[in-house]
């Protein structure tokens, strides 16, 4: 069976709004008939009872049976406690019409007099459900209400009661937010549908008797500036300016009001979609916030602030700007619905006023002579890094921020453009950055700057516009006092290193570079007259066009006189010695005095002229020689001149400068500096060289070293010695000489033992059967020689590789080797047998040696073969005698 309750007009409030005074006459809408749907068996409601409407077709409902046709209904427990959902479950028959408070429980009177106790209910009212029907809250506190029960909320949005002295409303304090009943307030959806619980909805009207009536609402609006939030107090954040008037609550407005009328009692107030729950809640808008100053139940009345948090755009493309005002609203929307669900809505707004910038007259001050920069910033007057301390007044930015957008000289309304770049004025020039950052250069050299005495003033004007992120300007000036001095002659020299201050003894008749001119310089120098005309001299000599003022070394000329600027020119006369002065000047002073008697002839009013010395250069040199010849290569390492060797690499001629030079070092390899050994033998790598004073020198090539002898055609071997000059007053200047050794292709060659040397004979006597075989002269020794060509070579003997043990066999005997020594090889001949010489006159043992080199290079011509001759054993007759007797 499905149960349902439908309360379309419901006079209990959380408000009391009109609940004691208007339904005074009506039943409590507390006490609740549950309508029990598709029953027959229910008897006729009494006449002094509302009769149940069917909402669908206005019909009565049906009764259900004759009470003496059901079963008595069960006596109530005498106590219950909430659940772990916090939910009492009382019988069908029990009503929550007349609730108590006992301390911290809750007691539920029933018509026959019995008492329901809700143990610890008071502490927190839990949720009923009668038989099936859960009792909503709004129908609960409406039951609480009428029972006189006070009720306060909880932050959770939880209940407890109280005992209530009075017909008080049950949310009559709005200091603790009522929490969440929230959907309680949707009457027509008290008894919700739900698949798990309840069957189809079978809607009713239970009170068709009782007249629903409308809510209104209505705001006042914070709209004139008097009344509005502003920009001015805002204190700024992350990225913004803060307020002109900050710190203060002028971003908070005026209070403004909103007046509800709910005869049937508020079921939710909401402002731009925000549930409105109590005193100090802030309802959050596009620029701020809005927060509930006060609730009044019993008038429906509620105070509202309104903040702003950030700048806001005053344009005409703002939504809503008036231009007028110079303000933009805040607008709100408020919803009203009261307990039955009638809605009433209205907007409202606040405006927020625009803060503006206000360009505060700056000064500051600067001085003939100097310090002629003054600096600073308009709008913070801080950051100036000149001397004096009068940096200007600080500007006000407003809320929006302001940045200088012009900037303009002398006094004008409204300055536009220039920010960041040089604005001349009548004095001097000024730079203003769009951060306020300035700077001001005084034209110290103007005439009427120049004119000034102590206690004399001018001053330059610039004008300067401050614009704010919306637009708005204020536009003042900056004011610049120049403060006169009284003048002194000065005088400007140049200074090291610049034009006219030095000469070179290269340019002299001698010098390294005579074609230079270098010996002569020209400049200027410049004084002011302090007060009225001045007289000058350097070095006592009067200046005038023409005249000459000699030094120690030179002359100086006065060529010519430009106002206030003397054009000279010097030019040196002869060498200085440097090295008794490491650093010769000339040295001239300027004396300017003026008509009243001030004089500039300070040390500063000098200026010299350096003498840079004329030191010699050594300039390397290059020679070559050839492996295997020529092997001499001379010349000349100052003059490059005067070689006697085939080839034309005779080195680079030196600059001996205008002090001499002469070679004073000479060492092998590459040194910093070279000292001794002129004149004598100096041996390199490969070969030696000698040079003398006057640069003159011969290289020998050590042609059998075997590096060079290891060169092939297409390469080279170098032999570097370093010498080094020095001129006549101790300047020094160290290069090196290199000389060039080019590879030649080398061919093997062998040098073996002639007819008649060691080693080129033996004899058959001493063969075993020979005549005199006690004598070994059957063997012989000899050596042959050969040289390499390029790199190792091979070498053999009738095709035999030579090593030491190796044997070659012969015709008549063996060839052993039996020594190697470097390129020299030793050998032994033995004969084995005799050789009939009737048929060979002169026999021979010929053995013919073959040497080949890395890149093919053979020796092995008929001269490579040495013989080695068989002498014959020829027999000897003796004379005999014998005897024999008669």
């Amino acid at each position: 069976m499905t149960n349902n309750i439908e309360l379309d007009s419901f006079s209990g409030s959380l408000n009391e709004h009109s609940a004691s005074n208007e339904h005074a006459d009506q039943a409590s809408p507390a006490e609740i008939r549950v309508a029990q749907a598709n029953s027959t068996q229910q008897p006729a409601p009494a006449a002094s009872e509302p009769v149940p409407v069917d909402v669908g077709g206005g019909a009565p409902v049906k009764p259900e049976a004759p009470a003496e046709a059901k079963a008595p209904p069960a006596a109530a427990p005498h106590e219950y406690v909430a659940d772990a959902s916090h939910v009492v479950r009382l019988p069908a028959n029990a009503s929550i019409d007349n609730i108590k408070v006992d301390g911290q429980n809750l007691l539920l009177e029933q018509a026959d007099g019995s008492v329901i106790v809700v143990k610890d209910g008071a502490l927190n009212v839990p949720t009923f459900i009668i038989g099936d029907v859960e009792v909503p809250r709004v129908a609960l506190l409406a039951a609480l209400e009428s029972s006189h029960v006070d009720v306060a909320f909880g932050a959770d949005g939880s209940m407890s009661a109280g005992s209530g002295g009075s017909n008080s409303s049950a949310g009559g304090d709005f200091s603790v937010p009522p929490g969440g009943i929230g959907d309680g307030f949707d009457l027509s959806a008290l008894l919700p549908p739900t698949a798990l619980q309840f069957g189809l909805l079978d809607r009713r009207e239970l009170f068709p008797s009782i007249v629903d009536r409308q809510v209104s609402v209505t705001a006042t609006s914070l709209l004139a500036p008097t009344e509005a939030a502003s920009e001015t107090g805002l204190d700024g954040g992350a990225g913004q300016s803060p307020g002109s008037e900050a710190p203060t609550d002028k971003e908070t407005s005026n209070t403004g009001t909103i007046s509800i009328d709910a005869p049937d009692g508020i079921g939710s107030i909401v402002i731009n979609g925000v549930t409105v729950t109590g005193v100090d809640q802030h309802i959050p808008g596009q620029y701020g916030y809005l927060t509930i100053v006060s609730y009044n139940p019993s008038t429906g009345a509620i105070e509202y602030n309104y903040t702003v948090t950030e700048s806001v755009s005053h344009t005409d493309q703002t939504p809503g700007y008036d231009p007028s005002t110079d303000t933009v609203p805040e607008n709100f929307t408020i919803t009203v619905t009261d307990v039955d669900g009638d809605t009433a809505s209205t907007t409202f707004a606040v405006a927020i006023v625009d803060d503006v910038p206000t360009a505060v007259a700056d000064t500051d001050s600067v001085t003939e002579d100097g310090p002629t920069v003054a600096d600073g910033n308009v709008i913070t007057t801080s950051g100036g890094a000149d001397a004096n301390v009068t940096d200007g007044v600080a500007d006000v930015k407003g809320a929006d921020g302001a940045t200088v957008t012009g900037v303009e000289a002398g006094t004008v309304a409204s300055a536009s453009g220039h920010v960041g770049s040089v604005v001349a004025g009548s004095y001097g020039s000024i730079t203003i950055d769009a951060d306020g950052h300035y700077s001001y250069t005084l034209n110290n050299g103007a005439a009427a700057v120049q004119a000034l005495t102590t206690g004399q003033h001018l001053t330059d004007t610039f004008t300067y516009t401050l614009t704010d992120g919306d637009g708005d300007i204020s536009t003042t000036t900056v004011e610049i006092t120049i403060n006169g001095t009284n003048d002194v002659p000065t005088v400007t020299v140049p200074q090291a290193g610049a034009p006219g201050t030095s000469v070179d003894e290269a340019g002299l008749p001698a010098g390294s570079a005579s074609l230079t001119n270098s010996e002569t310089t020209a400049g200027t120098f410049s004084y002011t007259n302090g007060d009225g005309a001045s007289t000058v001299t350097i070095n006592g000599t009067a200046v005038a066009v023409g005249a000459t003022v000699a030094g120690d070394y030179g002359t100086l000329t006065i060529t010519a006189i430009n106002g206030t600027t003397v054009s000279y020119s010097y030019t040196l006369a002869t060498n200085v010695n440097h090295a008794t002065d490491a650093t010769p000047f000339e040295t001239f002073t300027v004396h300017v005095a003026d008509s009243d008697g001030n004089v500039a002839d300070d040390p500063s009013a000098s200026f010299q002229i350096a003498i840079v010395d004329d030191v010699p250069t050594a300039v390397a040199d290059t020679d070559s020689v050839t492996e295997d010849g020529p092997t001499v290569a001379d010349g000349n390492v100052i003059t490059a001149s005067g070689g006697t060797d085939a080839n034309v690499t005779d080195g680079v001629a030196d600059v001996k400068g205008a002090d001499g030079a002469t070679v004073t070092g000479v060492e092998a390899g590459t040194v910093a500096s070279a000292s001794g050994h002129v004149g004598s033998v100096v041996a390199g790598s490969y070969g030696s060289i000698t040079i003398d004073a006057d640069g003159h020198y011969s290289y020998t090539l050590n042609n059998g070293a075997a590096a060079v002898q290891a060169l092939s055609s297409g390469q080279h071997l170098t032999d570097t010695f370093t010498y080094t000059l020095t001129d006549g007053d101790g300047d020094i200047s160290t290069t090196t000489v290199e000389i060039t050794i080019n590879g030649t292709n080398d061919v093997p060659t062998v040098t073996v033992p002639q007819a008649g040397a060691p080693g080129t004979s033996v004899d058959e006597a001493g063969l075993p059967a020979g005549s005199a075989s006690l004598t070994n002269s059957e063997t012989t020794a000899g050596t042959f020689s050969y040289t390499n060509g390029d790199g190792a070579s091979t070498v053999t003997i009738n095709g035999t590789a030579v090593a030491v043990g190796a044997t070659v066999a012969g015709d008549y005997g063996t060839l052993t080797i039996t020594a190697i020594n470097g390129t020299t090889v030793s050998y032994s001949y033995t004969l084995a047998t005799n050789v009939n010489h009737a048929t060979d006159a002169t026999p021979f043992e010929t053995f013919t040696v073959h040497v080949a080199d890395s890149d093919g290079n053979v020796a092995d011509d008929p001269s490579a073969s040495f013989q080695i001759a068989i002498v014959d054993d020829v027999p000897t007759a003796v004379a005999d005698t014998d005897s024999v007797t008669e």
